[in-house]
This record gives structure tokens, C-alpha cells and sequence, in this order.
């Protein structure tokens, strides 16, 4: 249920912000399953949690209800099919740079006869006991949404999204910054001319778009722009941040008198 209402408000733009998930402890998933976030993105790709460890994870988060969206560590069938089959509301899939690759995402991610994802969803369908309604809700109940981050995906931004079945595209500033040469963590012109053209062609296209944010205050700039799906921080910063925020108001009451 959560879940589907998770792709829904996706496909609707109305603006969502979740979290990054990257250290791999059920205890912090089911922590993070409690910050009132409206999402947790759970990171395949760059932190040590293959899809595997779903199975931990997912029965924390679902506690509390938080929808899970999973990234993938590449555009592969077997990584995206064995995220959903765990239970994950949603796939992000990295590096999609041209319409055939997109068509391979969504293809990965649907069952027959809109893809090629293979009957076995073990878990999702609670072992099987539900497994009729759960393929026949699957294909329209799950998030499919693929990341530009490159010079070569602005170039098909056509192609990538009138892709049928996908549902938001999402920027990847810190890639994509790097393919124009750029250090990651500015918000230099070229680089939010890259953020409007990708807004601009998943409004063409129907479907939704969203950016990972280095700072809040950065929202309302690029929600002007036609933006709706957000991240900001991840575990470890919020670690970081909380700690950093003590020892900060610790030493001002103590070291400045």
C-alpha cells in the first residue's frame, strides 16, 4: 500500500524529499524509518548494500511505513529484478545515458508483457501467498526512475524520457558536474541549465523529475524550475551533523566565557 502510494505522489509532482541510506545496519534503517521523511533511498550503488540485504532492512522500514526506494549499483536485470523481488517500492537506476538504456530499465522492472522481469517476486508477494495480485498490480505500484548524470543523457533527454513506464527522472549533480569538468558542489550555470532542460522534458513527457540538494535552501529554486522529487543528506551526514552541532553548542557554552 505504502508503496504504491509512493509511485502515485511520484507521478503526480507534488514535491516529496527522502533521505540517503548508506551505511548497512537494520538498526539504521529502522531509525531512519522514523524521521517523518517522506522516503529512504537506499544506496546500491556507492555504499556496501547489495540487494541482499533487503531482507533486513525491509521489514525495519515497512515497521513505520516509509516507502524504500533502492538504487541499483548498474542497469542490470539481475540487480533490479532481485531489489524488487525483495519488497523495495522503487528502483533508481544510475548512469542511463540513452533511450535503449532506458528501455532496458523499464523492461528490467516489468513484468510481460510490458518488460522481461521473470515470475519469483518471493518476498514481495509474501512467499508466494499473494503472488496473482501482487504481478498484476506490480507493473503500475512500482517507481521506476532513472538518473542523468552525464553529457551524453542530456543529449537523449528525449529519447530517455518518453520512455513508457518510466516515471521521474533524476538528476545526479555531483556525475554530472564532473562530466562538464567541473569539481562537484557548485551550482554553476551550465550545471542548472542541465537541471531545467531535464525539468523541462520529464514535464514534455508527462512524468516527473527531482535533483539530490546539497543545501535546503536550495528547494525553492529548483522546485521553480518544475522539480518535485528531492534527497538531502544521507545517514552519515546526520551523524556527522548531530554530533558536530553538540560539540559546537558545547564549546560556545563552555570555552567562550
Amino acid at each position: 500500500m505504502a508503496g504504491h502510494a509512493f509511485a502515485e505522489t511520484i507521478r503526480s509532482g507534488k514535491p516529496q524529499i527522502g533521505g540517503w541510506m548508506q551505511i548497512p545496519h537494520v538498526m539504521v534503517a529502522e531509525t531512519l524509518a522514523q524521521t517523518n521523511l517522506d522516503f529512504l533511498l537506499v544506496d546500491g550503488e556507492h555504499s556496501p548494500i547489495p540487494p541482499n540485504s533487503l531482507l533486513e532492512i525491509l521489514p525495519a522500514t515497512e515497521r513505520y511505513g516509509m516507502p524504500v526506494m533502492y538504487r541499483v549499483a548498474w542497469n542490470r536485470i539481475e540487480l533490479i529484478k532481485a531489489a524488487l523481488d525483495h519488497g523495495a517500492n522503487g528502483i533508481m537506476v544510475p548512469m542511463v545515458n540513452s533511450g535503449t538504456e532506458a528501455i532496458d530499465a523499464v523492461s528490467s522492472a516489468k513484468y510481460p508483457p510490458a518488460g522481461k522481469r521473470g515470475s519469483g517476486a518471493w518476498r514481495a508477494s509474501n512467499y508466494y501467498q499473494n503472488d496473482p495480485e501482487y504481478r498484476k498490480n506490480a507493473n503500475s505500484s512500482l517507481a521506476v526512475v532513472l538518473q542523468i548524470e552525464t553529457r551524453e543523457a542530456l543529449n537523449n533527454l528525449d529519447d530517455i524520457a518518453s520512455t513508457p513506464g518510466v516515471d521521474a527522472l533524476f538528476v545526479g549533480p555531483a556525475d554530472l558536474a564532473l562530466s562538464f569538468g567541473m569539481e562537484p558542489g557548485r551550482l554553476a550555470p551550465e550545471l542548472m541549465d542541465a537541471c531545467q532542460a531535464v525539468a523541462d522534458a520529464a514535464k514534455k513527457y508527462g512524468i516527473a523529475s527531482g535533483i539530490d540538494v546539497a543545501s535546503i535552501d536550495d528547494l525553492p529554486r529548483f522546485r521553480q524550475m518544475g522539480l518535485s522529487l528531492f534527497t538531502y543528506g544521507s545517514d552519515l551526514d546526520f551523524v556527522l551533523q548531530g554530533g558536530r552541532s553538540v560539540a559546537k553548542d558545547f564549546h560556545h557554552v563552555f570555552l567562550t566565557k
